[in-house]
C-alpha cells in the first residue's frame, strides 16, 4: 500500500502534508507491515519505523484506514524527506549521533532517544496534524 492511499483514507489535509514533505511524493513511498523480527527491535512506545522510502508500522494499527493514526503517518513522511534530504549516511549520522551523544551523557535510552533532532522535528510537524 502507499502513504498516498493511507493519507486520503486518513482525512488528513494531504496538500498541506505534500508541502511539509517536498519534494517527496507520497504515492512512492511504501507503507508495510512491520515483520516480526523488526518490531522486536524496538523500543517501548515504538509503532512505525522509516527506512529511506519504506515505513514499517505495527501491524495492529495497519488497518484499511490510519485515521486514529494520521499523526503517525505524518511523523514517518517527515522521516522519509529526511533519508531524502540527508541522504543514507547524512540520516545515520545524524540520528545515530544524537542518540550516541545522549548516551554518553548519561541519558537514558528513552531520554536520548526524544532528543534526537530529528525525531523533534517530526514530532514537530506531526503536531500540526493532530
Amino acid at each position: 500500500m502507499n502513504a498516498a492511499r493511507l493519507l486520503t483514507a486518513s482525512g488528513l489535509d494531504a496538500f498541506r502534508v505534500r508541502l511539509l514533505i517536498h519534494p517527496v511524493r507520497p504515492e512512492f513511498v511504501e507503507v508495510l507491515p512491520a515483520p516480526a523480527l523488526l518490531r522486536r527491535l524496538w523500543g517501548k512506545g515504538i509503532h512505525a519505523m522509516t527506512l529511506r522510502n519504506r515505513i514499517y508500522i505495527d501491524p495492529g494499527l495497519l488497518i484499511d484506514s490510519l485515521s486514529t493514526s494520521g499523526g503517525l503517518l505524518v511523523h514517518e513522511l517527515v522521516h522519509v524527506r529526511q533519508w531524502h534530504d540527508l541522504g543514507v549516511l547524512g540520516f545515520l549520522r545524524r540520528y545515530l549521533g544524537d542518540y550516541l551523544r545522549g548516551r554518553f551523557k548519561g541519558i537514558g535510552h528513552r531520554q536520548a532517544y526524544l532528543d534526537i533532532g530529528l525525531e523533534q522535528e517530526a514530532r514537530r510537524l506531526a503536531a500540526i496534524f493532530e
